[in-house]
């Protein structure tokens, strides 16, 4: 039989691993929330498994990340950037559309993203958390990333840092 976890409360009271494996074992589809002092932070799950993640951090951004990566530069991120405000189409598209990277790339970039921000999430030992079944739009991007092998990959890289 497994523990009751509150679906919404203070990740002191449970770790970020325990409310994964919690929502993986119950095959839930939706979203976990996480927020501390002006951070707010966003896992999207389906089935249990982790399919997405959002930040309000500028650093946490698909763009950044590449940039930091050495995916792309920083001048070409630029470019990107003025594009997407123009159009108002994806930063990832622009990017292939324009060369800079690959779909293969971008691919990459988006589960970097999301790993990195999960990864942040593990670090913190203060926050509100709250799930909610569904509530989130077709345009993501779903990466079908394994929530039990990232849990033990990210633990691993906590072990080692």
């Amino acid at each position: 039989m497994m523990e009751e976890i509150t679906l919404s409360g203070n990740i002191r009271d449970y770790s970020l691993p325990q409310i994964l494996e919690y929502l993986l074992r119950l095959k839930k589809t939706g979203i976990l929330r996480i927020k501390n002092t002006g951070i707010e932070k966003a896992i999207y799950m389906k089935d249990g498994q982790i399919v997405f993640a959002t930040s309000n951090l500028i650093e946490d951004r698909l763009g950044e990340m590449l940039v930091r990566a050495g995916k792309i530069t920083p001048s070409q991120l630029t470019t990107a950037g003025k594009i997407l405000k123009e159009t108002g189409r994806k930063l990832g598209a622009i990017m292939v559309d324009a060369g800079f990277i690959t779909p293969k790339t971008l691919f990459w970039g988006l589960k970097f993203q999301v790993k990195e921000i999960i990864y942040s999430l593990f670090l913190l030992d203060e926050g509100d958390y709250k799930y909610t079944d569904g509530g989130y739009s077709d345009d993501i991007i779903v990466l079908h990333i394994d929530t039990a092998e990232l849990i033990t990959e990210i633990i691993k890289k906590m072990e080692v840092a």
